[in-house]
C-alpha cells in the first residue's frame, strides 16, 4: 500500500476538508490563522458532518474551533502542510495526497470549498470578519474587536461590495442600511 493511502485510512473528514481547502485554487497558500479558521467555519456551515467534528464557538475573533487547530497541527506535525509565520501550504506529500481526496470527492463539495477559498484568501483581516460577523452575529459575542468592525462596517461593506465579493442587498445588509440608503451611499 502506498504512503498515500495509508495517510488517507487515518484521516478524518475535517482533515480532509483542511487539505482539499489548502489545495483549492491551485494550492494557493492561506493568509494565516484568521482566514483558515473562517474558511474551515464557512465550509463547515454547509457541511454537517465537517460542523459537527469541529465544534466551532465563539472567541475572540469570532467563530473558532480547538479542534480545527487542532487538526491542523497534526497535518503539520504528519508533514502534510506546511507553515512560514501565519502563512499555509500543502506540501509535496500534501498535494499527492489532495490530488487522491479530489478524485474522490463530489464536484459540488470541491465546488463550495473553492468558493469559499476565493470569497475570503484575498480579504484583509478587518473585510474577512466583517463578513463574517454580519452574517453570523452569533458568534460575537467573545469578539474583542467587534466594536472596532462595528464602527468599520459601512466602509467595509462598500470594499467588499466593489471587490465583487458581495451583492448590493448582502453589502446593505451588512452595512446596517437598507437598500435605498446604501445604494445612495454607493453612489457618492
Amino acid at each position: 500500500m502506498d504512503e498515500v493511502r495509508f495517510i488517507m485510512e487515518d484521516m478524518t473528514e475535517l482533515q480532509k476538508s483542511i487539505v482539499l481547502l489548502l489545495s483549492s485554487r491551485n494550492n494557493e497558500p492561506i493568509k494565516g490563522n484568521t482566514w483558515f479558521q473562517k474558511e474551515i467555519f464557512l465550509i463547515a456551515q454547509n457541511s454537517e458532518d465537517i460542523e459537527e467534528e469541529a465544534s466551532f464557538e465563539s472567541d475572540m475573533y469570532g467563530p473558532w474551533s480547538e479542534t480545527v487547530k487542532e487538526q491542523l497541527e497534526e497535518l503539520e506535525q504528519d508533514e502534510i502542510v506546511q507553515k512560514s509565520g501565519n502563512k499555509m501550504w500543502l506540501s509535496g506529500l500534501g498535494v499527492k495526497l489532495a490530488d487522491k481526496l479530489r478524485k474522490m470527492t463530489p464536484k459540488e463539495r470541491l465546488e463550495m470549498i473553492e468558493e469559499f477559498k476565493g470569497l475570503l484568501n484575498d480579504l484583509s483581516d478587518t473585510e474577512v470578519l466583517t463578513f463574517i460577523y454580519y452574517t453570523f452575529p452569533e458568534f460575537t459575542e467573545e469578539s474583542l474587536v467587534r466594536n472596532n468592525i462595528e464602527k468599520n462596517r459601512l466602509p467595509t461593506a462598500i470594499k467588499l461590495y466593489a471587490k465583487g465579493k458581495i451583492s448590493l442587498q448582502r453589502a446593505a445588509e451588512i452595512a446596517g442600511k437598507s437598500l435605498e440608503e446604501f445604494t445612495k451611499v454607493v453612489r457618492k
